[in-house]
């Protein structure tokens, strides 16, 4: 129990630090960045879901034999939400992909803080910022997968009575802790961690990983302000987080 609080707290202090940083001069080139990569991706989100969605919707249930016509004739639920689902899997595919797109900069980012905490740098090199983008694309697919697998069967115990309850809130945790494993695994690609060692160290940590996850998911759930600070500001806060941990386990880089 304490070693929640403990890195819990952790968490929400370097969010508290990672604010007043965010705007220092040489980081607010960042907070400008997001801005365009969020324009092209919100009007391609917002086409998909006014021109599209019952298309894609058509072709999924055409695997099935159905299509949304003889499903409205059952019931009217069912194809509300199902609309739902393909909305909530769009905004999820919308978060990941800014976390894709925007790769190559916020590594530089956590990297720029890491230097400025601990005083080391690492050299640049074209062909390992390649290997990192490739790593954080991949990473972040992986994720994207693994998560959208565990919200439908979340998803399907929602219908259960009482059970379904607690449905929307471990959605919410799993989708944080997802969210926080990609934003802090520049640190990992940084310190040239394997997978299998990332994954270990997520888990170990899983606590402080869903923190920064959730704020991040919170941020992102105002619009505009939101979408323009969450990256940068939790990028920060999970690199401080990242370090701090180290610190404090007294463990070794890889």
């Amino acid at each position: 129990m304490w070693k929640f609080f403990q890195s819990l707290g952790i968490s929400l202090k370097a969010y508290g630090q990672a604010l007043p940083q965010m705007f220092r001069k040489g980081y607010r080139r960042y907070l400008a960045l997001p801005i365009l990569v969020y324009l092209a991706l919100l009007a391609g989100l917002i086409w998909l879901m006014m021109n599209n969605i019952n298309r894609w919707l058509n072709l999924i249930l055409g695997w099935f034999g159905y299509n949304l016509g003889e499903l409205e004739a059952y019931s009217f639920v069912i194809v509300i939400i199902l609309q739902i689902l393909m909305l909530f899997f769009m905004s999820s595919l919308f978060k990941y992909a800014v976390l894709i797109l925007l790769a190559p900069f916020m590594s530089f980012l956590s990297e720029k803080v890491e230097e400025e905490q601990t005083g080391q740098s690492n050299p640049f090199s074209l062909a390992q910022m390649l290997k990192d983008v490739l790593r954080a694309i991949r990473i972040n697919l992986l994720n994207f997968l693994r998560e959208m697998g565990l919200t439908i069967v979340l998803w399907l115990l929602a219908f259960i009575p009482i059970i379904g309850l607690l449905s929307p809130i471990l959605i919410f945790v799993l989708q944080s802790y997802f969210l926080g494993y990609g934003l802090m695994d520049y640190n990992a690609e940084r310190w040239r961690w394997r997978y299998g060692k990332t994954e270990s160290w997520m888990r170990s940590n899983k606590v402080a990983v869903t923190s920064v996850g959730m704020v991040f998911h919170a941020l992102f759930l105002i619009p505009f302000l939101g979408w323009i600070f969450a990256p940068a500001w939790s990028v920060i806060a999970g690199t401080r987080v990242a370090l701090d941990l180290e610190s404090a386990n007294q463990t070794f880089k890889a």
